[in-house]
């Protein structure tokens, strides 16, 4: 979550496949825009989803830390 105009923001990795990586940059662009507006109908609050590329995000071992609170801390 980021602090951004007084308001928290959401933002969602998606790391694609070798196959969707890809593909053109039109076509991840709309892949990018139906997963946020999935995550839109299915929760009701606007998300931003962010395409990785293959074997980026970090795996974990032992418990995983989903959650990155990057808000400053007063």
């Amino acid at each position: 979550m980021v602090y951004k105009n007084y308001m928290d923001t959401i933002e969602v990795w998606v790391e694609v496949s070798e196959n969707k990586f890809h593909d053109k940059i039109m076509d991840l662009e709309d892949f990018e825009k139906s997963i946020e507006s999935r995550l839109y109908f299915a929760i009701g609050i606007r998300i931003k989803a962010s395409l990785k590329e293959p074997n980026t995000i970090a795996r974990s071992e032992g418990k995983a830390q989903r959650v990155l609170d990057k808000r400053k801390k007063n």
